[in-house]
């Protein structure tokens, strides 16, 4: 195994992870230097999703609290070290010969043309075709190294695929030079020692353990686009283009994150349930149906599925809200989603859920989100 320390920099005989850009300049003012090094934009990044899951932005916390990991500092390490190989797919030559800084060790007569593939794809290839086989990258767990791998490779799609898309998958292709490979192991390997903390569950390649996590990699990979959106603003995280401590960046890029997390809207709190007359005030005496929304036992465990149906007249709106408001003060939803079969009724339908939706949070701990209404001409509107 190389290892990379700052003193290999001066032999222009080799070539370490330094030598590889993630950012560059694009015609943009801001950001200080021409490039941004890929070691660092990925520690952004990771920084990004370390703080997120501290701070349960978007339930990330909750997210890995169902998936086993309750301890928040843990399943932040985790998250953060998943990110580490988000982008991977950028040591390819295929993607660093698209900007040559002069500095750079590369080799003289390198290919100048290659397929276009994206670095996702790119960085997916080269987990199933190389990195995976490095056991010394991956996490302590009691798993047979086997079992392990199957379970890191459910998660490379989420973090490859984190431009809205799964990368493919591919068997054949050579975007990637031998010294391209080494470098994306040995930052791998450097990057390892800033989470010790992490732990993969056992249950994770259980069948109960692999349906969570297809289930919840759906949400999770959400968080991963965002935490590369914000981890890529040179609003908080400038291009640095030269090398350092990795252990010093790590602490320089969670200041960074610190600030970036303020572009992220606060989570609106859900008002306590006080009752019908909050949510409508005109409401005198409730209808039957109304009354059994209100005494119905909203806490078994598990998915839940209501059915209410009615004569015209009943209050079966009002009775839909007041129970999903109460879901909402129990903690057992956060929102609420209404699909109706035509454009009439959704107007109709949107102008009185207006007047009820504000009582559903608490105006103190409350961001004033927008009221989407979605139509056959995809027009949205905010009030």
């Amino acid at each position: 195994m190389r290892k990379y320390p700052l003193s290999l920099l001066k032999d222009k005989n080799i070539v370490t992870f330094f030598d590889f850009w993630g950012k560059n300049r694009r015609g943009e003012k801001e950001g200080i230097d021409d490039y941004h090094l890929l070691c660092w934009h990925l520690l952004d990044v990771a920084a990004m999703g370390y703080l997120m899951v501290k701070r349960n932005c978007f339930g990330l916390a909750d997210y890995f609290r169902q998936l086993g990991i309750s301890d928040k500092e843990q399943a932040a390490q985790f998250f953060a070290w998943l990110l580490c190989w988000h982008d991977i797919g950028k040591f390819a030559r295929s993607f660093q010969q698209l900007y040559l800084p002069p500095e750079f060790k590369i080799q003289e007569g390198a290919r100048k043309n290659y397929e276009k593939i994206s670095h996702s794809t790119l960085g997916y290839w080269l987990w199933n075709h190389y990195l995976s086989e490095c056991q010394e990258l991956l996490p302590s767990s009691s798993l047979s190294p086997r079992k392990l791998r199957r379970v890191i490779e459910m998660w490379m799609p989420v973090t490859t695929g984190h431009h809205g898309r799964p990368p493919d998958r591919m068997d054949e292709l050579d975007n990637f030079l031998p010294e391209d490979k080494a470098a994306a192991r040995d930052f791998l390997l450097e990057i390892k020692p800033l989470f010790p903390r992490i732990e993969i569950p056992t249950f994770w390649d259980d069948d109960e353990g692999v349906e969570l996590i297809k289930q919840l990699s759906w949400y999770i990979s959400a968080t991963v686009v965002l935490a590369d959106w914000t981890g890529s603003s040179t609003r908080f995280f400038p291009r640095v283009a030269q090398a350092m401590d990795i252990e010093d960046y790590w602490q320089k890029a969670l200041v960074q994150a610190q600030n970036a997390l303020t572009v992220f809207p606060p989570q609106a709190e859900t008002a306590p349930f006080t009752g019908i007359n909050t949510l409508f005030p005109f409401i005198e005496n409730t209808t039957p149906l109304q009354q059994k929304v209100l005494d119905l036992d909203i806490n078994q465990p598990g998915p839940q599925l209501f059915i209410l149906e009615d004569v015209t007249g009943a209050g079966k709106t009002e009775a839909a809200l007041i129970l999903a408001h109460r879901l909402m003060a129990a903690g057992n939803a956060q929102g609420l989603f209404f699909g109706l079969p035509t454009m009439a009724t959704a107007n109709a339908m949107y102008d009185r859920l207006v007047k009820t939706w504000l009582a559903f949070y608490s105006p103190e701990v409350f961001p004033a989100p927008a009221e989407i209404n979605r139509r056959n001409t995809v027009r949205f509107s905010r009030k």
